[in-house]
C-alpha cells in the first residue's frame, strides 16, 4: 500500500482548497482538544463501522493510526479505503458523526431521494455526496 492519498485519476486540491486547508490547519490543533473521552470513542466507533461496512463487500479499507489526532503520513484523515486494488494509493476519507444531524440536515433536504449530490462553490472544484446505497452499488476493485 503507498503511503500518500493520491488516488488514481483524482487531481490534488485547488489552490483555494489548499489554502483553506491550511487555514484549517491553524486552528485544528486548539479546536481538536476541546472533545473529550466519550466524543473519541464514539468517532473511533463509526470510524471502525465505515471500515467494517467496506469490508463486507469485499473493499479494503482500514483506520488510520491516531486518526484526528495527529498527522499521520502527512494527512489527517480517518479511514483510508482502497477501493481501487491494494496496489493502488487509497482514497483518504474523513468520517463524520452527528447525534442530532446537526450541519447534515441541508444535505439530506438537498440529496433527497437522489442518487448523487453534487455541490460546487464559486471558483472549486465539485464535491460528490454520496447515500451509502449509491456507494454500495458502484462498480468496485476486490480486495
Amino acid at each position: 500500500m503507498q503511503t500518500k492519498c493520491e488516488s488514481p485519476g483524482l487531481a490534488p486540491a485547488s489552490a483555494p482548497e489548499a489554502q483553506n486547508a491550511s487555514q484549517n490547519d491553524k486552528h485544528g490543533a486548539e479546536n481538536k482538544r476541546r472533545g473529550g473521552r466519550s466524543q473519541r470513542r464514539k468517532g473511533d466507533r463509526i470510524e471502525r463501522e465505515i471500515v467494517d461496512l467496506h469490508r463486507k463487500f469485499g473493499i479494503h479499507a482500514e483506520r488510520v493510526p491516531l486518526s484526528g489526532a495527529s498527522r499521520y503520513r502527512g494527512s489527517s484523515h480517518d479511514v483510508d479505503v482502497l477501493a481501487f486494488g491494494r496496489e493502488k494509493s487509497p482514497l483518504c476519507c474523513e468520517v463524520k458523526a452527528r447525534g442530532n444531524g446537526a450541519g447534515f440536515a441541508t444535505l439530506e433536504k438537498w440529496l433527497a431521494d437522489n442518487d448523487a449530490l453534487f455541490l460546487r462553490r464559486d471558483r472549486a472544484e465539485p464535491i460528490v455526496c454520496l447515500p451509502w446505497r449509491t456507494w454500495d452499488a458502484l462498480p468496485k476493485v476486490r480486495s
